[in-house]
């Protein structure tokens, strides 16, 4: 009798860990391809990274898109959000705004010209000689950003990344700043494809990361987040990723 009530309790409990569902983590963002975006397969590169983590890990994710500041204030503090991404690295976030993951990912910020109208430069500096195309309330480059500030560098303002490369195709500014698969997506299905260049060196390169948040329940998702992100090809995964974009492009 003792046997049957052992092996039926054994069952019970099997039963209940197999009913039991597996954690949706959802996360907010912002339409940033081919990182992020709502149209992309899995939501964008880096969401198919934490994708990938979190299945790992027996969970799966939701991303919610808005504008980068509603993302951000919703991540940090709206019940039912995990956290926002991708985030670059801040000694202020890190330290007071919530707990970042290791890297993600990287956002390598150069820039972009026409392939018929090179812009030449190798300092920061060099490139006060052009008006560049910028976005507003992106970060450039502390470099480049404290020249704009100090009127030093004259820039042409859009509201995104898309526009900044429709006025460099249609020659109304010499050059953007953009990051480089950003250019890389939005030119892989165009006629500019072969005619927009990225340049040699960057201005900035950041490391992107999931912005969990700073909670008791927030640190521990980083943490199992962080221990497996380390058994993730995060390289392979994004040469995969591009592959197949481009294979849709054509």
């Amino acid at each position: 009798m003792k046997k049957i009530i052992a092996v039926t309790a054994f069952t019970v409990s099997l039963q209940a860990f197999a009913a039991e569902p597996a954690t949706t983590l959802q996360l907010a963002s912002l339409e940033w391809m081919p990182f992020t975006g709502a149209s992309l397969p899995g939501d964008g590169l880096s969401s198919s990274v934490i994708a990938e983590v979190e299945k790992r890990l027996g969970n799966s994710i939701k991303v919610r898109f808005f504008e980068w500041k509603e993302a951000v204030a919703k991540g940090e503090a709206e019940p039912g959000y995990a956290g926002y991404f991708p985030a670059y690295y801040t000694a202020e976030r890190a330290q007071t705004k919530c707990y970042l993951s290791q890297p993600i990912g990287k956002s390598e910020t150069g820039i972009g010209y026409l392939k018929d109208a090179p812009v030449p430069w190798k300092a920061t500096s060099d490139l006060a000689a052009f008006k560049i195309g910028v976005v507003e309330g992106y970060a450039n480059s502390a470099e480049f950003d404290a020249a704009v500030k100090q009127g030093k560098q004259q820039v042409d303002t859009v509201s995104s990344d898309t526009n900044n490369v429709r006025k460099l195709v249609g020659k109304k500014i010499p050059g953007i700043v953009i990051d480089k698969l950003v250019l890389r997506y939005l030119t892989m299905r165009s006629a500019a494809k072969d005619s927009v260049m990225f340049s040699d060196h960057l201005l900035t390169e950041n490391t992107l990361h999931v912005c969990f948040r700073r909670t008791a329940a927030g640190k521990a998702l980083q943490e199992a987040f962080d221990a497996e992100l380390k058994k993730v090809d995060i390289a392979k995964l994004e040469a995969a990723y591009l592959k197949r974009l481009e294979a849709g492009a054509k």
